[in-house]
């Protein structure tokens, strides 16, 4: 695609695993707000680490991003929604996370 130029379609770029989902222009309001509320209802603690990690690392070598990961990990092993998804995993359950 970077090399010659080539056009991709959206539905190419799921089955590739390029993007999450091609949705028709119609249907994008609602897809955004599904996709939102997947999220928020996620770990939103481990997900802000997450994307510290991605934006730190764009600048790291590749020891201090370890090192970073490594430290993030930590903290979010000690955050209740680590517990409560270990937890509902145990339990075979879905996870109720509460972003503590």
């Amino acid at each position: 695609m970077l090399l010659l130029g080539e056009k991709v379609s959206g539905a190419d770029a799921a089955d590739w695993g390029l993007i999450h989902q091609a949705t028709d222009p119609a249907e994008l309001d609602a897809a955004a707000e599904a996709l939102l509320a997947r999220l928020a209802s996620g770990p939103t603690v481990a997900l802000g680490l997450t994307k510290q990690a991605l934006n730190y690392g764009q600048h790291a070598t590749l020891p201090q991003s370890m090192t970073h990961e490594l430290s993030s990990l930590e903290l979010s092993c000690r955050t209740g929604d680590f517990k409560e998804g270990l937890a509902a995993f145990q339990q075979r359950r879905t996870p109720d996370f509460q972003g503590r």
